[in-house]
Parts: C-alpha cells; structure tokens; sequence
C-alpha cells in the first residue's frame, strides 16, 4: 500500500513541479513569494513539529527519552549561539545540514551502499541542489545573505560549488551503474528531475524556487515517512493524527518566526526570518531524521 502511495505521489510531485514552472511564467514576483511563504510556514514547518514524537517511538525507558530530548534541545542551543557568534558560519552550516538532509531524504530509499559513500552521495546531491537555486537567484541571496550576515556568497564561489558537487555526483552516480547498484533508467530518471528543477528555478523567484523543492520534494516525501514509522501504515486516520500531534508545536513556531519579526529590528525581509526559523530546527530535526532511519 505505502509503495503504491509513494509511486503515486512522486507523479503527483512532478506533475505539480511542472504546474509551477507554468505558474512562475504567468505570475510576478509578488504572487509567488506569498505562495511561497503560504507553503514553507503550513506544510514546511510542520514536517518538522512532530521530531519529539518520533523520538519517543518505541522508547519504553523514560530516562532514554528524556536523554534525546536533552540532546535535541541542546543542538538546538549551539545552533542559537553559533547564529551570535558567527552568523556567516551558522548560515553556512545550515546549507551544509540542509543538503545532506535533502539528499537522505530524496535518496536514502534508492541509493544505500556504506556509510561514506552515502554521506558523500547525499551531501554533494543536496549542495548541488542549493547551487543550482543560488545560481540562478544570486541578487537575492545577496539580499538575505548581508541581511543575515552583512557578507555574501560570491558569483564565482556558487559558480565552483555547482561545477564541483555535480562532478562528484556524476562521478559517484557513475560508479553506482558500473557496480549494477543503479541502473540506468533510475539515473537518466534522477537526471530528468535535475534538469526540472533547473528550469523552475530559472523562472521562479528564490523564494518560490525553495518552496518548491522543500515542500514537494522534502516535506511531503517525509512526513509520509514519518507517519509510516510511527503508525505503521499511511492512512487517513494516521495522517489526522499526526497532524493532530504536531499542531501545538507547529502554532508555537509560527507565533516564535512573527515574534522574532517584531524584536529584531535590522531584518526587514520576512524571507529572512523564515530561513532563521529553519535555521534553528534544521540540525536537530536531521538528527531526529538519521536516528529515525537508522
């Protein structure tokens, strides 16, 4: 049953990756960002409210629970205190975390070897992912980046990014048909998605661009994921409930990103606070995400 809703939502996936390659073409810059916006603080946080939850899966020992809990709410912190001591560094770590939880995500089920070779594999798919989107909107990640850090990526540093994570993916992904691990169809596949990513994100805003692939192509993917290890099965009344689970969490994130919209005075972009926001719960949520797949 969970194969067939995974087949069926990875057609649903590109067919909407497509409906907003044409809806970037029809629409400005305004209309695309609040669509944008409208996703990352619905479905985007929510795939993340329910890591407390996960983590007590199965955790019939309270002490055991109570020690992730502190380990989660402690990576949390250096998070926080890496953002003040040095936020280029923080912003470049979540790029960093968010790529190789990106790649994981999207190739954790196809693609598993060794530990190395994975680590390696999932990070240069994800930071090829991240180059590909910086690439084509450097004027606004200019804008956040010195918003964020008062410094910026440079053209030529994105530039030697995207060239050099796509020369190791095609050189790992290489090996992966040599070996017979993958085989071809399943790569010229994965080549497929690369270059329609390519192409929204040539028309989209940066903004739209991110939503796009964190939403159809993380968010979603996962939380089937995730409703399937702790209810065993994808169902409506599963779904209700995880949802259910996850609101409170959800609430006190959106009402945490309006409130740090208010007291820091110097971020005037919103798009700014989202990425702050994601910032904060992207290490340990990817924590919360290997114990969950290991």
């Amino acid at each position: 049953m969970s194969n067939i809703i995974k087949s069926n939502y990875q057609n649903f996936m590109v067919f909407f990756t497509f409906f907003f390659f044409w809806f970037s073409i029809q629409f400005g810059s305004f209309v695309e960002d609040s669509v944008a916006f409208l996703l990352i603080v619905s479905l985007g946080i929510l795939h993340g409210a329910n890591d407390l939850l996960i983590l007590s899966k199965g955790k019939k020992n309270k002490n055991t629970y109570i020690k992730h809990l502190f380990v989660y709410l402690l990576i949390m912190l250096f998070c926080v205190l890496t953002y003040f001591f040095s936020s280029f560094l923080a912003i470049s770590l979540f790029i960093l975390l968010s790529s190789y939880h990106f790649g994981e995500e999207h190739l954790g089920e196809k693609i598993a070897v060794n530990s190395i070779f994975n680590f390696f594999y999932y990070m240069s798919y994800g930071v090829f992912i991240f180059s590909m989107l910086f690439y084509e909107s450097t004027a606004n990640v200019d804008e956040i980046m010195r918003e964020l850090t008062n410094t910026t990526f440079t053209k030529l540093q994105i530039k030697f990014s995207l060239i050099l994570s796509s020369f190791i993916l095609l050189v790992m992904s290489l090996y992966l048909v040599l070996k017979k691990i993958v085989d071809v169809k399943k790569l010229l596949k994965e080549i497929f998605y690369l270059g329609l990513l390519f192409l929204v994100f040539k028309t989209s805003t940066l903004i739209l661009s991110f939503a796009i692939y964190f939403i159809l192509w993380h968010s979603i993917p996962s939380i089937i994921n995730q409703v399937e290890f702790v209810y065993g099965d994808l169902t409506k009344k599963s779904l209700l409930s995880y949802v259910k689970k996850a609101i409170i969490y959800w609430v006190i994130s959106i009402i945490g990103m309006f409130v740090i919209y208010q007291l820091i005075p110097h971020m005037s972009l919103f798009s700014t606070i989202i990425f702050v926001v994601l910032f904060a719960v992207t290490a340990p949520h990817t924590w919360v995400m290997y114990r969950m797949k290991s």
